[in-house]
């Protein structure tokens, strides 16, 4: 019996030794050789240009491809994220928060973060202890820019495996083409424009173990995946999953390994390492799993115990497609890749996901939005590839010629998808300027001192935490001398003026105001 790993393995270093530079999709056993053809005088311009072309062409190979696109998302990313923040778009939830909890890891010290509530340890929440990985970066370059330029890179980063997993199936011209694709897709350019998220950091090394577990290399891939664990609680789960592709080729032990870190890691996680540090000593998202909660207002000290786990089991089937915005989201998913991803076992990577999404009763959940869905866009691009080569191998000749042509599709949809998504607002002026209502809160903001304790509405949070020494989400007020720094525009123009009259009457002094935004101190 042929020793070469798995089918993944197998079939990718077949395509990876006779895939072509030029050509999208075919087969190698497809392609023949072409008699030369003489090309009519067309002007030593044209003559030029495409000897131009054919030098790119063969520098910008598979090799330096997925670093150029790399690179180019980096950009894109960070430009993105830093031209929000600069105009006041950034929030407390959660660049607030989680610069809070990486400064604090900057000093060596437990993971607080006050916006969360005071004194808040935040691994009593989500098990997430990879962020002290910034700790030093933040030391260096104290700010929430930090954080926001270390999520693009990271996410930046996972384009090159998911171009390298393309190049050896479809060429350098494909791989460019699901590159960008990849890039463009929904679900990354959803986290890229939601503050920062730990997430940052699933994402490339489940896309770069991916790259080595379609090889057949399983040490290297669980190598990458192992990190996960310290991520979020969660994804001690996802690294179960892989135990399935595992079976299917009859890899006993490499996937008996999986299943055993990942669960142990999770049950680890939310019985023991979460309740310990969490001040209602329980996991505090047991009560998204009761069906009459709503929109995130779970109770944080429901137990285990209090989870309807009878009334779930009977009402899962129905939970993973209903409301709407479920199949929805499963559709939107599974569309960039016309649906081949449905074709590799690598797809039961998502299940875990998907599962704990769907069966909240969180409705921020369930849709396309915020940054839920980042950490399965590596697993659906990979599980295209894999669909599309094992399609290839069809005796249907149909499912033979849609895969030949099927590189194009991942292109085609997130192309049309990019423009209802954030990315395109860089093509707008208005993403490049600055309201004057932003400069008039710096002048309010600037009159805070530094090392001062602050309470601070949601824009103005991650404005504050580098050089604040406390800061809190507005109205909690830690006792004490202390500013409260007001914004009051948009939809809650009548909460802050109720706010601002209020604390006046308890003592707190106007200290600052310009349009759209209000500091009061109090003694």
């Amino acid at each position: 019996m042929e020793d070469r790993g798995t089918a993944h393995g197998a079939v990718h270093e077949r395509f990876e030794a006779s895939g072509s530079a030029d050509t999208v999709g075919a087969p190698a056993a497809s392609r023949v050789a072409e008699p030369a053809v003489v090309a009519p005088r067309t002007g030593e311009h044209d003559r030029k240009l495409r000897t131009v072309v054919e030098r790119a062409r063969r520098r910008i190979g598979p090799g330096a491809l997925p670093y150029l696109l790399a690179a180019c998302f980096f950009l894109i990313y960070a430009a993105h994220s830093l031209l929000r923040h600069r105009r006041m778009e950034t929030h407390a939830y959660d660049l607030g928060l989680f610069e809070q909890v990486v400064k604090a890891y900057s000093n060596f010290e437990a993971p607080v973060s006050d916006i969360r509530g005071p004194d808040f340890n935040v691994l009593g929440e989500h098990f997430h202890p990879i962020l002290a990985l910034l700790g030093p970066i933040y030391r260096i370059f104290p700010g929430p820019s930090t954080l926001l330029v270390a999520q693009a890179f990271l996410i930046a980063a996972s384009v090159v495996p998911i171009t390298r997993i393309a190049a050896r199936a479809f060429g350098t011209l494909g791989a460019a083409g699901l590159g960008i694709a990849y890039g463009l897709s929904w679900g990354i350019q959803s986290a890229v424009s939601f503050d920062f998220h730990e997430i940052a950091f699933a994402v490339p090394l489940l896309a770069f173990g991916l790259d080595r577990f379609l090889l057949g290399r399983y040490p290297q891939a669980l190598a990458w995946w192992l990190p996960l664990i310290l991520v979020k609680e969660d994804l001690g789960l996802t690294l179960a999953a892989a135990a399935v592709p595992l079976v299917l080729v009859r890899r006993w032990k490499p996937a008996a390994v999986h299943v055993l870190i990942g669960v142990s890691a999770f049950a680890l996680a939310i019985f023991v390492l979460l309740p310990a540090m969490n001040p209602n000593d329980t996991y505090a998202f047991w009560g998204n799993l009761d069906s009459s909660q709503r929109s995130g207002n779970a109770d944080p000290k429901t137990s285990l115990s209090q989870v309807p786990i009878a009334e779930l089991v009977v009402e899962l089937p129905k939970s993973m497609v209903l409301p709407s915005a479920k199949w929805m989201t499963l559709f939107t998913l599974l569309l960039p890749t016309g649906f081949i991803a449905l074709r590799s076992p690598i797809l039961a990577m998502i299940v875990p996901t998907m599962l704990w999404r769907f069966t909240s009763s969180n409705e921020f959940y369930w849709g396309t939005y915020f940054h839920y869905s980042a950490v399965l866009m590596p697993i659906v691009f990979a599980a295209f590839v894999d669909g599309v080569v094992r399609l290839r191998a069809s005796r249907v000749d149909w499912l033979r010629r849609y895969a030949a042509k099927a590189a194009i599709v991942p292109l085609a949809v997130s192309l049309a998808f990019a423009r209802d998504f954030p990315l395109m607002d860089l093509l707008h002026k208005r993403t490049w300027m600055v309201q004057d209502r932003v400069h008039s809160a710096h002048k309010v903001l600037d009159r805070v001192p530094d090392d001062a304790t602050v309470s601070a509405t949601m824009s103005f949070s991650p404005q504050l935490v580098a050089r604040a020494g406390r800061v809190t989400d507005f109205p909690t007020i830690l006792p004490g001398p202390g500013y409260a720094a007001i914004e009051v525009w948009g939809d809650n123009k009548d909460w802050a003026r109720y706010w601002i009259a209020h604390l006046i009457g308890q003592g707190f002094t106007e200290v600052a105001r310009e349009p759209g935004a209000v500091l009061l101190k109090r003694d």
